[in-house]
């Protein structure tokens, strides 16, 4: 897990920015919705996106479909958002996947994440989860949601650890507010919801610019 650890510190440092794409309602009964999504990361590709997050998807096609992404996009460094249950961290292992996300922290799936050396980043919210996910060696946590939890909050973790964690933030980050949350302690962050149809708008184009 160390090293998947370092290279997606590695990766986020070159570009501190993740997409998150969730698949449509009936994504796998709808025959042009995978090549939409083909077609929607090939265009944040072209914009110069690099790190792009697919949501996790209980349908037996969704692991294919992961595999395809891969497959047909080798530049973008490939995770899976919402590994919240033991079905979710089972359905990524055969999928070499570079990394994934929970929400929340759950001590039981980041515990087996780890036997099966899968880098599932925990959703961190308190500093009592914090500590947990610390004594567990991760060096990589997920702030969510920054929508509530601000500044005060990365901040807060900061003042509290003296060790090198690096800060993804998540939850309602909008691409106007990039580089003000970059500058006040965050290390990368994820951008979805808050980002029309996944299309970059002209804040986010400006800020791809410099990387």
């Amino acid at each position: 897990m160390e090293i998947k650890q370092n290279n997606l510190i590695k990766s986020l440092r070159v570009q501190p920015l993740i997409v998150v794409i969730r698949l449509e309602n009936h994504f796998f009964n709808t025959s042009h919705k995978r090549e939409d999504l083909f077609l929607k990361i090939e265009k944040l590709s072209n914009y110069g996106v690099k790190n792009i997050e697919i949501g996790w998807d209980s349908n037996p096609e969704w692991g294919n479909l992961i595999s395809q992404m891969k497959s047909r996009f080798k530049s973008i460094n490939i995770g899976v958002a919402s590994i919240t249950s033991r079905e979710s961290l089972e359905s990524i292992r055969s999928l070499d996947i570079n990394y994934s996300m929970s929400p929340f922290f759950n001590k039981e799936i980041h515990l087996n994440a780890i036997k099966y050396n899968q880098l599932v980043i925990p959703g961190i919210s308190n500093i009592e989860n914090f500590k947990e996910a610390i004594n567990l060696g991760y060096k990589i946590v997920k702030i969510f949601p920054v929508s509530k939890l601000g500044i005060n909050f990365i901040h807060e973790l900061h003042d509290f650890t003296k060790k090198d964690i690096f800060f993804i933030g998540a939850g309602g980050i909008k691409s106007k507010n990039l580089k003000k949350l970059l500058k006040n302690g965050y290390d990368s962050l994820i951008i979805g919801r808050e980002l029309r149809n996944q299309t970059p708008d002209k804040d986010l184009e400006l800020w791809l610019k410099d990387y």
